[in-house]
């Protein structure tokens, strides 16, 4: 478990599905991921069992923010390997609620001391959409830096790095 000034971040769990199951329904929170739309229940438990999987296999991945005044899980964040990049991401999403107060830098600087500190890595990138501003604001906030425009899936994103140097 990860502590910051508001949240506790743990491996995400299968009994977080009802919770991450109601903000993935909502079109806003999804409306900067890979597929735009909301998300239904068993979609959105393909995703968390994915989430999972990634756990075991790699010893890390994305982990439930859970808000300490309400102990409530408010979204997830986490560093997740893509393959077809040959990286490792950082990512959050929060749901709308909990949007513009610091919580998405603030669980992005944690995991970022998480994967320099524990992980001992050298690189991580970041994704968005070239229209999700809030999202590039905190990649420049935790100190990443555009590198470059990629197609992934057929979208374009632009991809932000930093490297432990």
């Amino acid at each position: 478990m990860i502590e910051t000034t508001r949240l506790c971040l743990r491996p995400l769990a299968i009994t977080d599905l009802n919770d991450l199951a109601e903000i993935y329904s909502d079109p806003e929170v999804m409306r900067y991921r890979l597929l735009p739309e909301p998300a239904s229940r068993k979609q959105t438990q393909e995703s968390l069992e994915s989430y999972i999987l990634h756990w075991k296999e790699y010893g890390f991945g994305r982990w439930a923010a859970i808000y300490k005044t309400s102990r409530q899980l408010i979204g997830h964040c986490g560093l997740e390997h893509i393959t077809s990049l040959k990286e490792i991401e950082l990512s959050y999403l929060l749901a709308r609620e909990y949007w513009g107060q610091g919580l998405a830098t603030e669980a992005a600087m944690a995991l970022l001391q998480y994967a320099w500190e524990t992980l001992q890595l050298k690189r991580l990138v970041a994704i968005a959409k070239p229209e999700n501003l809030a999202s590039r604001r905190v990649m420049e906030k935790i100190g990443m830096q555009y590198e470059k425009n990629i197609q992934f899936y057929g979208v374009e994103w632009m991809l932000y790095k930093i490297n432990n140097d």
